[in-house]
């Protein structure tokens, strides 16, 4: 291992055996016989070399630091405090830091990378582009875990979208295979072999991922169409919400919803806008009061299964920073007709006095 990592530094910084014998005053010999395994460096220089890669002692000698789940709950707590209290610039550069320690915990940098795209406005700066996609291919080419590969080429997407990188991203996702229904066999299979815990949960599992996505596709669509035809895709949203009771069970997607549903509503209809956000109010509210992903008594199977999920349960942002950005789309410029309304005023206040709170 240490023999292969020390040739695959080596190469990636596009030095030869005989570049690293001179600048560390050995022989070329002594370098063939470390990366063959065949002898073993001495501490001494085993941490020049990681100084002149860049990388961690750890990740050069291969050690695989991995955290518990406790530990990496303990993390995101530890993360989101930081996020509240330092500029994005300082959060970056400490999560970066950081992310040496677990070279080879993908679970643990996956949750990193999540903190960092959730709490930075500025998705196109350079360094993070560079420490998100580095760290990201690195994932894609080495994990084996099919949930953290996933993981990892959603985030790298959705880097490279914000870096408008869109052929990228098409030649990435244009050929994926479509939905054939493999949850169906595999549920049938689990309950023709008597396992019906199992048969439901994989349909329960595929359903709720299903019907997110297709609430985030029904906000995209509207966005593509012209104005006549958008009422009737905020009808079926509606009845989305309504039939699998959104507002409890993924209220920070329902947020989303009525905040568009608003805003469309903002240019024809006060009543019906100012309907919309008391829904996102009570969305908020909602989401304070059970601030992680979790099942209810329809998808009473998924809790399990959520808690395998590779950026874990809890969102990547505080929630004093959830009532801040929830703050900021009632101030939207579309609104400003409403800003006059006595319950807008009231819907401002109570989210100044909710931030108290937090």
């Amino acid at each position: 291992m240490l023999g292969e990592n020390i040739y695959l530094q080596r190469t990636q910084i596009g030095m030869t055996q005989e570049n690293l014998s001179d600048y560390l005053h050995l022989t070329k010999t002594t370098i063939s016989k470390w990366e063959n395994n065949q002898a073993k460096p001495d501490i001494d220089y085993l941490i020049l070399m990681a100084n002149l890669f860049d990388i961690s002692l750890d990740d050069l000698v291969g050690y695989q630091k991995t955290l518990s789940d406790d530990q990496r709950n303990q993390l995101i707590k530890d993360l989101k405090i930081k996020a509240n209290v330092l500029s994005e610039r300082d959060f970056f550069q400490e999560v970066k830091e950081l992310s040496k320690q677990f070279p080879n915990d993908f679970k643990t940098l996956l949750i990193m990378i999540n903190m960092v795209l959730s709490n930075l406005t500025n998705l196109n700066d350079s360094e993070m582009k560079e420490w998100s996609l580095s760290t990201l291919n690195k994932i894609i080419s080495k994990t084996v875990v099919e949930s953290d590969l996933q993981t990892a080429i959603m985030f790298k997407t959705v880097v490279l979208f914000h870096n408008l990188e869109y052929d990228e991203v098409i030649n990435l996702y244009q050929n994926s295979p479509y939905k054939l229904g493999e949850e169906l066999l595999l549920a049938n299979s689990f309950f023709a072999k008597g396992d019906v815990y199992r048969a439901k949960q994989v349909l329960q599992v595929e359903i709720y991922q299903q019907i997110l996505l297709v609430c985030e596709y029904l906000l995209s669509l509207s966005t593509f169409e012209v104005e006549e035809n958008k009422g009737d895709i905020f009808e079926r949203l509606e009845h989305m919400i309504e039939a699998f009771q959104l507002n409890s069970l993924h209220p920070n997607t329902v947020i989303k919803c009525y905040y568009s549903l608003a805003c469309h509503y903002s240019k024809s209809d006060d009543d019906k806008a100012l309907g919309y956000l008391k829904q996102c109010f009570k969305s908020l509210k909602q989401l304070l009061q059970r601030f992680e992903l979790h099942g209810d008594t329809f998808f009473y199977t998924i809790d399990d299964w959520l808690e395998t999920i590779p950026t874990g349960i809890a969102p990547p942002t505080s929630q004093l920073q959830v009532i801040e950005r929830v703050e900021d789309l009632f101030q939207n410029s579309q609104f400003k007709e409403l800003s006059g309304h006595k319950e807008f005023q009231q819907m401002i206040q109570k989210l100044n006095d909710l931030k108290k709170d937090y």
